[in-house]
């Protein structure tokens, strides 16, 4: 979902400049994404906007792009390469420190001081947003001796994937207090299996295991509406991609743009989505 609400705000942004929009999709892939990137050079595409399948493989696409003429830019996660015109992009690292906060405040609350078992979920290996969202996640659980990281696993951002290696967790762990997830997408497969282990009761119960995750998608949004998961750190994919071509349409017109543009966040709780900020930042989840 959120790469699709990327999408749309390329489009959108491309109808609003007159922008010809070519895409491409990897599915994840990096040997398709270099074989893609060639491919759009070979189209003469003046802009290639990607957003990496691996931050460090794709770096020697992103290199000979550049010498065949084309303007790389990064999108939504970094690139490890100086050939970048610039990067629009959330600080994943906040995003992991924001999430693990949300723990920490909910154990406190319920133990009456920072204690319990949390299980991370962590992001795709070799993606730059995975590994600085569990760099964040540690720099704040890692300041509490009596919060114990029972369990760490690989979601790869993926609902079914991040299903089977919770309920094999939960195996072994069913005194959990809660999920940290590297995205919403692993969220729902957390909570899922969750549910499928018995172990589920809603925010606000005694019995809750917290689950939170990011990006907002509208099984999300749904979930934190019903008090099934107890927050999020939204972005906006929407926004950040018509901001992408907004950044385009200036080197156009011969301003210069260049280096990491952060994207804010938005954290989004049952207690907060309908209050005025949430309405302000938006939820894309309703416009995809």
């Amino acid at each position: 979902p959120y790469f699709a609400g990327l999408i749309k705000g390329l489009e959108n942004g491309a109808e609003e400049h007159g922008f010809t929009l070519l895409q491409a999709n990897s599915n994840g892939d990096n040997h398709v994404q270099v074989s893609d990137i060639q491919n759009l050079v070979a189209q003469g595409a003046d802009y290639i906007v990607i957003s990496p399948a691996d931050a460090s493989a794709i770096v020697p696409a992103v290199e000979q792009a550049k010498a065949d003429g084309a303007v790389v830019i990064g999108i939504s996660d970094t690139i490890d390469s100086d050939d970048l015109q610039f990067t629009v992009a959330m600080d994943h690292v906040t995003i992991g420190e924001q999430s693990a906060q949300g723990i920490v405040d909910f154990l406190t609350e319920k133990y009456g001081e920072p204690q319990g078992k949390v299980v991370e979920m962590q992001g795709i290996a070799g993606s730059a947003a995975g590994a600085d969202r569990t760099t964040g996640f540690h720099n704040v659980i890692d300041k509490y001796p009596n919060i114990e990281v029972v369990a760490e696993a690989d979601g790869g951002f993926d609902t079914d994937k991040t299903f089977q290696a919770m309920s094999t967790i939960l195996q072994a762990h069913p005194d959990i207090d809660a999920v940290m997830n590297a995205n919403d997408s692993e969220a729902q497969g957390s909570t899922k299996a969750i549910e499928a282990a018995g172990l589920f009761a809603p925010v606000g119960d005694p019995k809750h295991i917290f689950v939170t995750g990011n990006d907002a998608p509208a099984p999300a949004i749904a979930d934190i509406r019903a008090n099934r998961q107890d927050m999020t750190v939204a972005s906006n994919p929407i926004k950040l991609s018509e901001l992408v071509m907004d950044k385009i349409a200036e080197l156009e017109a011969g301003k210069d743009v260049q280096g990491f543009i952060e994207w804010p966040g938005q954290i989004i709780t049952p207690a907060n989505i309908d209050s005025d900020e949430v309405k302000e930042y938006g939820i894309w989840a309703d416009e995809v």
